[in-house]
């Protein structure tokens, strides 16, 4: 059985949960919980490769490239000095928390353990030091009755000195105050406690005032309150409550009742056009512009109830991915490219010249994948979501050594089935066939500095080229050598 988390554990799950939705495609955020608890729940203060393995071993072998690629760059922080060991990415907030509890828990420990094995006139001396504000003169309004209980008033102005020989000496003399020192051992170990509990409420609310959705309670029958909620969810469109988490969790109608009223109406009266951005729908419909953004309460709340398709909105690009589209088509066929310039070539032969084919294939759109990142965070699924075709299908051209190659497959792999994909034959037929004139030795062709890579899987850019433009790809390959795109010009398009 698993251990139950801490509230600082569960505060780490609930941010990493959320930090490996937003790179994750959306056929593989159903396992990010899962992946983030197990994180959380490792054993010790590091996370290594093994633990890695073993956390995203039990998915798919896709499952587990996108898992294990999302957890290192998104969850984790590498130890300097030290390969394949990690430590959690949290936020600072919940690690001084989680240091301030722990501090706490140690105060309050060495307190208890001071408590049992102090003798009791030292007891008695820290409460004459915690009343000595009240007192107008210092030192000798303490002492007055110190001298009045004890019969040696020297001892009781030196603890220091005479209290251990003393107990030592005369064990009886020291038992007799222990009851005020067990009197005063709630007050001192309380103060820590509390101030323990304060730090990890800050920020939050409670169930029976939630602030935000992660703080609304599960309730299974409830009270005369939840069943007047229950009866307002029940008159929204049956789509809300039709899988019954809103009705198990009747505060989250309470928290976002103008929201969800708004919500409503909408697809009531069919106000949902689907033409405008997320932005925009959530100003019309209550005022916050951001409500629907991913990752947001209001984004939350939809997948909840099983109705984040059911809003639809425009998709919005990611800004930072360079693309050409002329016109909207219903099926299109688009280019990505690895490198700048022959992104430029298409560009300008699609733009000024109006061509709608390069190297004999229809191309509709053409992207500059800029190398490793088009396979970050979702990019170019995103982009394709925004084009408004019914069908799109991708074809990948870039250099030919093993960086290249090995971008190519990772990215079919992160498409997956929802994209058609393909490489871009005729660019790389014509760029062996013109690096085999310039260079018939494929060692003689330019060198690179990927001898750390692995061989990729070269089948699928091979498969429909010509066996002799195929052999002389995997030499180069193999050699660590390389092929770039800009070996085609223009002219050669």
């Amino acid at each position: 059985m698993a251990r139950k988390l801490t509230d600082v554990e569960r505060m780490n799950l609930d941010y990493l949960r959320e930090t490996l939705c937003q790179v994750l495609e959306p056929s593989q955020k159903n396992k990010a919980a899962s992946v983030a608890s197990a994180l959380v729940r490792v054993r010790g203060d590091v996370v290594t490769d093994e633990d890695i393995k073993r956390i995203v071993g039990k998915y798919g072998k896709e499952a587990q490239v996108a898992l294990t690629a999302a957890v290192c760059s998104e969850a984790l922080d590498p130890v300097d000095g030290q390969d394949g060991v990690y430590t959690l990415r949290v936020p600072p907030q919940v690690e001084g928390a989680d240091g301030a509890g722990e501090k706490a828990e140690g105060d309050a420990g060495t307190a208890g353990a001071v408590d049992e094995n102090e003798p009791a006139p030292e007891v008695v001396d820290t409460s004459e030091t915690v009343e000595e504000p009240a007192a107008a003169d210092g030192t000798t309004a303490a002492e007055e009755p110190a001298a009045a209980t004890d019969p040696t008033p020297a001892d009781a102005s030196k603890p220091g000195d005479a209290q251990v020989p003393e107990a030592s000496a005369q064990p009886g003399d020291a038992a007799q105050p222990a009851p005020p020192a067990r009197a005063e051992k709630p007050g001192r170990s309380s103060a820590p406690r509390t101030q323990r509990g304060r730090l990890r409420r800050v920020g939050k609310g409670s169930p029976s005032h939630p602030t935000q959705l992660s703080e609304v309670p599960y309730v299974r029958r409830g009270g005369p309150a939840e069943t007047e909620v229950r009866a307002k969810i029940l008159e929204l469109d049956q789509r809300f409550w039709m899988n019954g988490w809103l009705l198990s969790h009747p505060g989250a109608y309470t928290l976002f009742e103008r929201q969800l009223t708004a919500i409503n109406d909408a697809l009531v009266n069919g106000a949902l056009p689907g033409d405008i951005t997320r932005r925009q729908l959530a100003y019309q419909m209550g005022g916050d512009e951001k409500f629907f953004e991913y990752g947001s309460d209001g984004h939350k709340l939809l997948r909840a109830m099983g109705m984040e398709d059911v809003i639809r909105h425009r998709p919005m690009p990611k800004p930072d991915l360079l693309y050409h589209a002329p016109r909207r088509r219903k099926h299109m066929r688009v280019l990505v490219t690895e490198n700048l310039d022959p992104w430029l070539d298409v560009h300008d032969l699609m733009y000024e010249e109006g061509r709608t084919t390069i190297l004999g294939e229809r191309i509709h759109a053409v992207v500059l994948g800029g190398g490793t990142p088009i396979l970050e965070h979702n990019r170019l699924a995103l982009l394709l979501d925004t084009l408004g075709a019914d069908s799109v299908e991708v074809l990948y051209w870039g250099d030919i050594d093993r960086a290249g190659i090995d971008i190519m497959v990772r990215l079919r792999d992160v498409l997956g089935e929802h994209y058609p994909f393909a490489p871009f034959t005729p660019a790389y037929q014509l760029m062996i066939d013109k690096a085999q004139e310039r260079y018939p030795d494929p060692a003689d062709n330019e060198q690179t500095c990927q001898v750390n890579l692995g061989m990729p899987d070269m089948s699928l850019m091979c498969d429909d080229l010509t066996e002799e433009a195929a052999a002389y790809a995997r030499s180069v390959v193999e050699g660590c050598r390389l092929i770039p795109q800009e070996i085609l010009t223009r002219r050669d398009l």
